[in-house]
């Protein structure tokens, strides 16, 4: 009886479980379609009002539910759009394509997209735009989009068919007169694609994209009067038209119109007056002319009030550090870091911070700080620029193309990506190259309007520096006609700044117009009377050349009434002392300039520069081991590691050497005098000596120095035709160095070319004075044997 009713019990419960268990489980599914469908909704919401940062963190959301939501995916793909994160947007855009076979919006995107890769990829795009014809053959932009693909594959005629049939299953659509006039202008028929724009008004005046897009017109053909009629009157048919009012205002600030320029970012910002953006979007103009002060007060108060608008933040941040207040952005860093070490923003700003520094500990440090912000986001725009930027400022050359590749891959439209390969360019010494892409930039400059990502202050600052950076190659080329001209147009863009003044002096300098430079100096001063840049080439390029050290001393003494607490200004007046080799009074204001900065290292690097030329070896080493306390270098340890070879101190030389290699690969006078050493002394492998010299070889071809030691170590190898090889490529650098032609005398002679090892020792032989007396010694004994 118990067991029966203990059966029935069971039953029961077993029932009653799954019963339970069945509830749950449709109650769970019920609250997971409910959050998803909240995330989405608050997604879209955000994405309506612009707000691309929240936006992305609820459609995050909905893929950690569920990483099969093609509606996550496609909100997520429309918030990196409007970040311009725009490699995170093509991949989510894929992953729409593959989960949902209907939208065809995110097929007509991506097929954009594959056209916009460099190269086009025309098949992928080509597909997409199958697809949405095949489910829709009347789709405008589907339509519009396979005329672009024709175009690209060359089939212009096709193409102009196509871009009309849009316009035919739509006759009163603006976008679709608007693609077809953007056919025109590609196609280099200007006259037309002015008519199709005219069309686009005729048919809908009161069309804001219509005005717009044929102002920017006029503005790519430089007729900017009649641009500006009709980027007005976009703004007065759609005065709510954000896009509009935006590029009306950049218009304004670009052709500095500051007082409409403001008037307008005015009216821009109150679209959202009572949002943060709104605010935020006056406090950015105000950056961008220079008013920081007003900028940074609306920041603290758009931050106050909506402590969550984390962009309000990062900005703060920015403008924090580029008034100086590195306090201030460090705090703001070190909160954010403190919720989150990984915080991709925060670790941006800190790099930035770190590159505000000369100091390579410091720069290395942002290199780490932008890795962890690659590892996350490979294709980050700021992330690439800036590695790019600190890998250039540390001497890796090689580095900092790849990740200005990868920032020309990722985002091919970013300005300021061709302006640091121009840099990078000139910096590795091919100025030919660099006025070439300098050209191109300007091109592009000259008809670029502001976005979301160059803003106008950018692009004014853009035009001065690549116009600097071309005037610097011009002048590296010798064409001081050229360079004067790009200087003098950057000083008229720039006309506050007193790098204008000096660069133009650096010209003056070369043709030798010393009277005139000091004016330019002068000129520069006036506008800040301790500008270390303009007192230095003032003594250094004028002063000194002649003999004026008196004059030198007056104008250091008058910047230092400013500022007596100028480290800078202190090192200066040392200078000043050395150039007239008052050692005392030279070491007496290095000293001081370190007492006011303990980190100045120019200051270290001097003094222990200065102690090498007065042979004190043990004081200049002391002054660069100070040196590498506050920053490692491979510059200092090389020097240390030449001022023990001087000594003898081989062991001790090599370590120096090494250590420079492994701060920095590129390390030539390191790696040269390395191999050098080894040849020389017996101390270390030919081998590694081989692959050293070669090295330094093949980053300075042209360095006679370099060569011979290469030869050297060919030479100690018993590669004796290897080594007369290079020791003559030395020598038609540097016809008259009798060093060289001993070595290709016997390198001959190893090779048992008699003749020409008695000829060239027999020359080098006749100037004694210039030889090692060791090496007189060797040339002496080799003569001996051949003519014995």
């Amino acid at each position: 009886m118990s067991a029966i009713k203990y059966a029935r019990t069971a039953f029961g419960f077993s029932a009653l479980f799954t019963l339970v268990l069945g509830l749950l489980l449709v109650s769970a599914c019920s609250n997971f379609e409910a959050s998803k469908t909240e995330h989405i909704s608050r997604g879209e919401s955000f994405l309506k009002d612009k707000k691309f940062q929240e936006a992305s963190i609820e459609f995050r959301n909905v893929i950690q539910l569920d990483d099969k939501s093609a509606p996550g995916h496609w909100g997520l793909a429309r918030s990196f759009e409007g970040m311009r994160r725009f490699t995170e947007a093509f991949e989510e855009l894929r992953r729409v394509t593959d989960l949902d076979a209907n939208n065809l919006d995110a097929r007509i995107k991506l097929g954009n997209y594959y056209l916009l890769i460099r190269p086009p990829q025309l098949d992928d795009a080509d597909r997409m735009v199958s697809e949405v014809l095949q489910k829709s053959s009347d789709h405008i932009e589907g339509t519009i989009l396979k005329g672009n693909i024709l175009f690209l594959r060359g089939n212009a005629g096709d193409a102009f068919t196509a871009l009309n049939h849009a316009i035919e299953l739509d006759p009163k659509r603006v976008e679709s007169y608007v693609s077809l006039a953007r056919f025109f202008t590609s196609s280099k028929a200007p006259e037309k694609a002015e008519a199709t724009f005219k069309r686009a008004i005729e048919l809908n005046d009161h069309s804001a994209v219509a005005h717009n897009e044929y102002g920017k017109f006029l503005i790519s053909v430089d007729r900017r009067d009649q641009a500006q009629i009709e980027l007005e009157k976009a703004v007065q048919v759609e005065p709510s038209n954000r896009d509009a009012r935006f590029v009306l205002a950049s218009f304004y600030l670009v052709n500095r119109k500051l007082g409409q320029a403001e008037a307008a970012y005015t009216a821009l910002a109150d679209l959202d007056k009572d949002k943060p953006e709104g605010r935020s979007v006056l406090a950015d103009y105000y950056s961008s002319v220079g008013r920081l002060r007003e900028a940074i007060d609306i920041y603290r108060e758009v931050v106050a009030k909506t402590p969550d608008y984390t962009r309000g933040s990062y900005r703060l941040g920015e403008l924090m550090l580029q008034g100086g207040d590195i306090t201030g952005a460090s705090a703001l860093i070190n909160q954010a870091l403190q919720k989150n070490a990984h915080d991709m923003d925060a670790l941006l700003l800190r790099a930035r911070v770190q590159m505000q520094s000369v100091q390579q500990k410091d720069l290395r440090s942002a290199i780490s700080d932008l890795t962890e912000v690659l590892r996350q986001e490979p294709s980050s725009l700021q992330a690439l620029y800036y590695m790019a930027d600190a890998n250039f400022r540390i001497g890796q050359i090689a580095q900092a193309r790849n990740f200005v590749g990868d920032l020309e891959r990722f985002h091919p439209d970013y300005l300021a990506a061709k302006l640091m390969r121009t840099q990078i360019d000139l910096g590795a010494g091919d100025a030919k190259a660099a006025v070439q892409s300098a050209d191109e930039l300007l091109q592009r400059l000259s008809k670029a309007l502001p976005d979301g990502v160059t803003s106008p202050q950018m692009m004014a600052d853009l035009q001065a520096r690549t116009l600097s950076t071309r005037a610097s190659a011009y002048l590296a080329l010798g064409n001081l006609k050229s360079a004067r001209a790009d200087f003098v147009a950057a000083r008229d863009a720039a006309p506050d700044s007193p790098s204008s003044y000096i660069n133009i002096a650096m010209v003056s300098i070369r043709e030798k117009k010393l009277d005139e430079a000091t004016g330019f100096y002068d000129q520069a001063l006036a506008l800040s009377k301790t500008d270390f840049i303009a007192l230095n080439g003032l003594i250094e390029n004028v002063y000194v050349p002649k003999s004026r050290l008196n004059m030198a001393h007056q104008r250091v003494d008058a910047a230092l009434q400013v500022d007596r607490q100028s480290a800078p200004l202190h090192f200066l007046k040392a200078s000043v002392y050395t150039h007239e080799r008052n050692a005392t009074a030279a070491e007496a204001e290095l000293r001081q300039a370190l007492s006011i900065d303990p980190n100045y290292l120019a200051a270290y690097s001097s003094l222990g520069a200065m102690f090498a030329r007065m042979k004190q070896p043990d004081r200049a080493i002391e002054e660069y081991q100070q040196l590498l306390k506050r920053d490692e270098n491979a510059t200092i340890y090389t020097l240390i590691g030449m001022l023990e070879e001087g000594r003898s101190n081989f062991d001790a030389a090599a370590t120096h050497y090494r250590k420079a290699l492994e701060l920095d690969q590129n390390a030539t006078v390191a790696a040269n005098n390395l191999a050098w050493m080894f040849a020389v002394q017996g101390n270390g492998n030919l081998d590694e000596a081989v692959a050293l010299a070669q090295g330094a070889v093949q980053r300075f071809p042209n360095t006679p120095g370099f060569l011979d030691t290469l030869g050297w170590v060919y030479q100690k190898k018993g590669l004796y035709g290897a080594a007369a090889e290079q020791f003559q490529i030395a020598l038609s650098h540097d016809g008259g160095n009798v060093t060289y032609r001993l070595h290709l005398g016997l390198a001959f002679a190893g090779k048992g070319d008699k003749a020409g090892a008695k000829r060239e020792i027999q020359e080098a032989l006749k100037r004694p004075e210039r030889l090692d007396p060791a090496d007189v010694e060797v040339g002496r004994k080799a003569l001996a044997t051949l003519e014995g």
